[in-house]
């Protein structure tokens, strides 16, 4: 760490990096209501209330923070229908995220984003 005039420096990861800071929520049913779980995750460091947060950030590094290309560990899941919807609201790498989109059940859910959604 450096010190300048106005006091530390911490360098671009603390000053120059551009934040992450998202809300997470998973609803039961083709809604975003009631939000059954909800999370913060910030990336860079990894942190917020998010369980897996080292994990989900790893994981939407990968594709750039573009949520519709997750495809984390495909899988086969039931052909169930019991739908749940998903919401990302806030930046990521200073960029506005604002995405939604419903699952046909939670283990494809969970088998396209992996830790992302795990809240």
């Amino acid at each position: 760490m450096e010190m300048t005039a106005a006091g530390p420096s911490f360098g671009a990861t603390a000053g120059g990096a551009k934040p992450t800071r998202l809300v997470l929520t998973v609803a039961k049913g083709e809604s975003t209501t009631p939000v059954r779980r909800r999370a913060s995750l910030t990336c860079r460091p990894a942190g917020g209330s998010h369980k897996l947060a080292r994990d989900a950030c790893s994981a939407l590094a990968k594709v750039g923070g573009d949520f519709a290309r997750l495809q984390v560990t495909g899988g086969a899941c039931t052909m169930q229908y019991d739908p749940v919807t998903v919401t990302a609201v806030g930046l990521w790498k200073g960029k506005r995220v604002d995405y939604r989109k419903t699952y046909g059940n939670a283990c494809s859910l969970s088998t396209t984003t992996g830790p992302v959604f795990s809240l």
